[in-house]
């Protein structure tokens, strides 16, 4: 009887975990470079030609390795990582398995040249796993290994690659995040002979971010910190404004290894949320330091994907800690009024106003006449009415010019006098550091944005957006109290659902009393709303339903997430909209509130309350600058 089970030879077990550790050019460049990092480089070179395709060269100052261990670095398992089961489970370097050198030598023609500084420099050639030649080699201490031709003996493999530039991309994507988890590594990669990638090895998280994003997106990077018993984090994240169309920019670098972790990511964009609209993610690098005990790398040969055994607290604690940041930031001041000044009614006489210029923190909105010596209307005559007889356009800038101060007249001009200054709206910082800004209200723009100005350009403010996120933070405590003061219908309100649908509504019904909702069954396909909070007594209906939909449609809702959305309907509902005219007093208000809030920044939907435009900005688009 003949036996059918055998051993396979080293060469065909290591072409077969190839298959597991070496998938693309990407994989062997993560495996030397984890490898030169490991042996403490602060210098790598990543010569590529052909996208990596063709040749794959790296070159470390590392601490090199003798012969002997050259020679038993392309064994199968041969490692200088862990040596007892115990290692295994603090594991605090990149590389430890030992498998792949000889995985990548399986594949493609390999040449390594390394010296120790202490011995003799060594020089190996392998191709398809056999040795081809090995002698000693005179080399400056470090490592320079070049591999050729990768999975020419794998044509099946070869034949399913990408593109050039496809795998030119996932090697820039991984040593860009290398960079950035390492700052204090100089990493330069070139394809073709051409420069792709270069960071200077300072130690700067922030400068690889600029050679990475660009030195625009660096200045809106904000660096935090912050850490607990368990775990320290560190790291740079964008300002709300500075958004990306995926989650692709927030790297993720555990105890110096850049890792996938969908969980954590999602955290991430969630310590936004109200900051950034929909489909819009930031830019984030976020190291996490923490005991090799609490994370498992031991999960996949690509060792990018890791488990940890505290990833809930971990999760909280990156939230708050980004949320704390994001609060910090002043990216667009929060607005306060001073105590305006009275108005006196508007008088019967026409004012011209054909040059009124705010932007002299003087306005000829506030004539005052020798007649009762009263204010005149802010509104803004018409051409038409400002041309009266005797009126020319002459006269009238040598009025308002004497009323300024600008023409020393002997005598003032008749019917006026000194004109009053606007009302002057402060800006508070939060940081001590910086000046307040002052801001003079200008008016309102089609009915729906505010307008203000000062010496540094033109502000202007989303009405609607304003008033919502004083709406929101106004429901969103209340939303958390179900103890607050209740009231009992007079006409109670009746829901009706599909009779599928409720079914499942039944289910859910208990959690409408955490927010103070009392609901019942009423018939087979009716549900009756008997008290409802005071607070919520004008909208109760679609609060209810708000809340019954977001329950039904996805599993295991938190009570924050019912919040979160019952309060953004709320609050887009109560706001002022789009084409709708409000007064002075109105806006001083709203105004008011808004700088009260406590993240006066952005909308809940995430959109912006506050854009500036610079006065150099204004200049050149009239060709001024």
């Amino acid at each position: 009887m003949s036996n059918h089970i055998h051993i396979m030879d080293s060469q065909l077990s290591n072409m077969i975990a190839a298959g597991e550790v070496v998938e693309r050019p990407a994989s062997a460049v993560k495996e030397l470079v984890e490898n030169a990092i490991d042996a403490a480089a602060t210098k790598i070179d990543v010569h590529l030609i052909d996208s990596g395709v063709r040749q794959i060269k790296v070159i470390d100052n590392g601490s090199g390795m003798s012969p002997a261990d050259a020679k038993l670095a392309f064994l199968r398992h041969a490692t200088s990582k862990i040596k007892t089961q115990h290692d295994i489970m603090r594991i605090s370097t990149l590389g430890f398995r030992g498998e792949a050198l000889p995985s990548i030598a399986a594949v493609s023609d390999v040449q390594l040249k390394t010296s120790d500084g202490e011995n003799e420099g060594y020089y190996i050639h392998i191709k398809g796993g056999t040795i081809i030649t090995e002698e000693p080699f005179a080399i400056r201490k470090g490592t320079e290994i070049e591999v050729n031709h990768l999975f020419h003996n794998t044509p099946a493999r070869l034949k399913h690659m990408k593109s050039m530039n496809t795998e030119l991309s996932h090697i820039t994507d991984y040593l860009t995040k290398t960079a950035l988890a390492h700052p204090t590594v100089a990493i330069t990669l070139t394809n073709n002979s051409r420069d792709v990638f270069k960071t200077p090895g300072n130690a700067d998280t922030q400068t690889v971010v600029s050679r990475i994003y660009g030195f625009d997106i660096a200045k809106n990077m904000h660096g935090f910190t912050g850490g607990n018993d368990d775990f320290k984090i560190t790291g740079l994240i964008s300002a709300p404004e500075v958004t990306r169309a995926s989650r692709n920019y927030v790297t993720l670098i555990v105890n110096g290894r850049p890792i996938k972790n969908y969980e954590l990511v999602r955290t991430v964009c969630d310590a936004y949320h109200t900051y950034l609209p929909k489909d819009r993610y930031p830019i984030a690098v976020i190291n996490i330091d923490l005991d090799p005990l609490l994370v498992d790398v031991n999960v996949h040969p690509a060792k990018i994907e890791v488990r940890f055994s505290k990833e809930e607290a971990l999760k909280s604690f990156i939230l708050t800690e980004i949320q704390k940041t994001l609060k910090g930031l002043t990216y667009i001041p929060a607005p306060t009024f001073t105590k305006p000044t009275p108005k006196a009614p508007e008088p019967t006489y026409r004012q011209p106003s054909l040059l009124t210029n705010p932007a002299n923190k003087q306005s000829l909105d506030h004539y005052q006449t020798s007649r009762g010596n009263t204010d005149v209307s802010t509104k803004t005559p018409t051409i038409s009415e400002a041309g009266g007889p005797g009126y020319s356009v002459e006269a009238e800038v040598k009025r308002m010019e004497e009323a300024r101060g600008v023409v020393n007249a002997p005598h003032p001009v008749e019917n006026t006098v000194p004109i009053a200054p606007p009302e002057e709206v402060t800006i508070t910082v939060p940081d001590a550091e910086k000046p307040s800004l002052e801001l003079y209200y200008i008016g309102q723009l089609h009915g729906t944005y505010l307008l203000a100005q000062n010496e540094e350009g033109l502000f202007l403010i989303d009405q609607h957006a304003a008033m919502e996120r004083v709406e929101y933070e106004k429901n969103y405590p209340l939303l958390g109290s179900a103890d607050a003061d209740r009231m009992e219908l007079i006409v109670p309100i009746t829901l009706s659902y599909p009779v599928a649908e409720l079914v499942r509504i039944k289910d859910e019904l208990p959690r409408l009393a955490e927010f103070g909702f009392e609901v019942e069954e009423f018939g087979s396909s009716d549900l009756i709303v008997r008290t409802t909070p005071v607070w919520a007594a004008q909208d109760a209906k679609p609060i209810i339903e708000t809340i019954l939909q977001t329950l039904i449609s996805g599993r295991d809702v938190s009570i924050a997430k019912l919040r979160e959305a019952v309060s953004i309907m709320m609050s887009c509902k109560k706001s002022i909209k789009a084409n709708q005219y409000i007064n002075e007093a109105e806006v001083r208000g709203l105004l008011q509130n808004l700088c009260r809030c406590e993240q006066p920044y952005t909308c809940p939907h995430g959109r912006p309350i506050i854009v500036k435009m610079t006065k150099y900005e204004i200049e050149r688009l009239f060709k001024r600058a």
